[in-house]
């Protein structure tokens, strides 16, 4: 493989299949319905009196319509219909990726639970 700015071809298309894959887990995490913010490294805003705290799954629409959204522009490069008629197609294929990656030993934990993308980019 080429090397391009000191990264060989194949480490950057092994992060992007990775980053793949953690972003299929995520989506497939809130469609479970576990809250975006549930990582206890992300930081949560003070809360002042007399203010609610705000709630978890306040942003995982967001996220969620993110991640579709990616899934569907990389869909596109391989499908020609337009993105309105892949998008179920997308989200198929992002739920195949998630369970794929739930099957993959380098992407769990050793209790058997999923690792944090955080994790896997720390490595």
């Amino acid at each position: 493989m080429t090397n391009h700015n000191g990264v060989l071809m194949m480490q950057r298309l092994l992060l992007a299949g990775t980053l793949g894959l953690a972003m299929a887990q995520k989506a497939a995490a809130i469609l479970d319905g576990e809250p975006a913010s549930a990582d206890p490294l992300m930081p949560v805003p003070p809360v002042l009196d007399g203010q609610r705290a705000p709630d978890p799954r306040s942003n995982d629409g967001a996220v969620l319509r993110a991640i579709l959204d990616a899934a569907n522009d990389c869909l596109g490069h391989f499908d020609d219909r337009p993105p309105g008629e892949r998008w179920c197609d997308a989200l198929l294929h992002l739920l195949d990726l998630a369970a794929f990656a739930a099957d993959v030993p380098e992407l769990r934990k050793s209790d058997g639970s999923r690792k944090s993308a955080r994790s896997e980019l720390k490595q």
